[in-house]
């Protein structure tokens, strides 16, 4: 309900203000060191999900490795690439292997389910999103570690499933095209996953500025109009 309504003000509140973007972040963290984030941006048409490991610590094994957000939206979307953004890498145990600008959409995939690297049983090779064959089983359906996203924290690769993957530092940033009629609001149960057990963690969404601004001046209205009732 809390993610809805937050949803929603953003919306009304471009609309508002006339703006053509809206957006919707998400977030979790924990004691454990894990730390991610999960923005939206919804401009016409085009979406894009900037989705990023954020966690600084040491990466000791293939649970701190993220590999899927899980979401479910009232109407499909069509997933269009799957970017490295600038400042990413693909990095193996011997170093960088791509650079930022490199799409990986051949080793992610995207259904009802959200977006993986890991298959989780959910996705299959139908579910690819497309691109440039790269190391790691190309065409095939998403399996294991390979292409999920590390923090910047220090990476055991003698680990080894860690050892033998292709690892994304930082980022990646997904493009869909919507309906006419979606919106933020129509993204629901947000989970971020890590490692190759399903099993996702609830995120918790995150209140833009104009969310913000939003509720003040409603507060302000309210409170406004409770003082003239009043007279």
């Amino acid at each position: 309900m809390r993610k809805t309504l937050i949803g929603m003000l953003v919306v009304l509140g471009m609309a508002t203000s006339g703006w053509a973007t809206t957006y919707s972040d998400y977030a979790y963290s924990d004691a454990s060191g894990r730390a991610a984030t999960a923005d939206f941006t919804l401009d016409g048409t085009n979406l894009t999900l900037l989705l990023t490991n954020t966690s600084t610590s040491a990466v000791p094994n293939p649970t701190y490795i993220l590999t899927a957000l899980l979401f479910g939206t009232s109407s499909s979307l069509t997933a269009l690439s799957a970017i490295v953004p600038s400042g990413s890498t693909v990095i193996t145990k011997k170093g960088t292997l791509y650079p930022a600008g490199t799409n990986v959409g051949s080793q992610w995939a995207y259904n009802d389910n959200g977006v993986s690297s890991a298959g989780l049983g959910i996705f299959g090779p139908h579910d690819i999103i497309g691109g440039p064959g790269l190391i790691s089983a190309p065409g095939n359906a998403p399996a294991g570690l390979p292409y999920g996203i590390a923090g910047t924290g220090t990476i055991n690769f003698k680990n080894g499933d860690l050892g033998n993957a292709q690892l994304i530092q930082d980022a990646v940033q997904f493009t869909f095209t919507t309906g006419n009629d979606f919106t933020l609001a129509d993204i629901s149960n947000v989970k971020f996953q890590y490692g190759t057990s399903r099993g996702g963690y609830p995120a918790n969404p995150v209140p833009e500025p104009c969310t913000l601004l939003l509720l003040g001046g409603g507060f302000g209205a309210a409170a406004l109009a409770r003082r003239r009732a009043g007279r």
